[in-house]
């Protein structure tokens, strides 16, 4: 169950930037895509913090620590992305500071990209 977990939160955060971000940004303006991707991203945040839940729920009934702290590590991302960093991000856009918007949004992926070596972690640790 926790390889399964791990493979869905792993499976839509890859989607996201090949599927989702190109198809946007190739079909809606500027103007339009900023709209969508305001609509999307909170939904993309909580779905992960649900899966996190998840998995972390499981690590703890199976007594797993190492699945514990990664899960709760993704959860944290997930959660401080949606009710922390979204909004700055999205005011920083807003005011036109670019500079801003543009270190705070690198670290949003570089929390992804952190979350999403936790869950190839977890996929090899126990798809052995």
């Amino acid at each position: 169950m926790l390889t399964l977990v791990a493979a869905a939160i792993l499976s839509f955060m890859i989607f996201f930037p090949l599927v989702v971000a190109t198809s946007v940004f190739k079909v809606l303006d500027e103007k339009q895509s900023s709209k969508f991707l305001r609509i999307f991203f909170p939904k993309y945040y909580l779905y992960g913090f649900v899966l996190s839940a998840i998995g972390l729920t499981l690590s703890t009934y199976y007594d797993n620590k190492l699945s514990m702290l990664i899960f709760l590590l993704i959860m944290v991302g997930f959660v401080f992305s949606r009710q922390v960093l979204m909004p700055i991000i999205n005011k920083s856009k807003d005011l036109g500071d670019e500079s801003k918007f543009n270190k705070l949004h690198k670290l949003s992926v570089f929390i992804n990209l952190l979350q999403i070596i936790g869950s190839i972690v977890l996929l090899v640790t126990y798809l052995k």
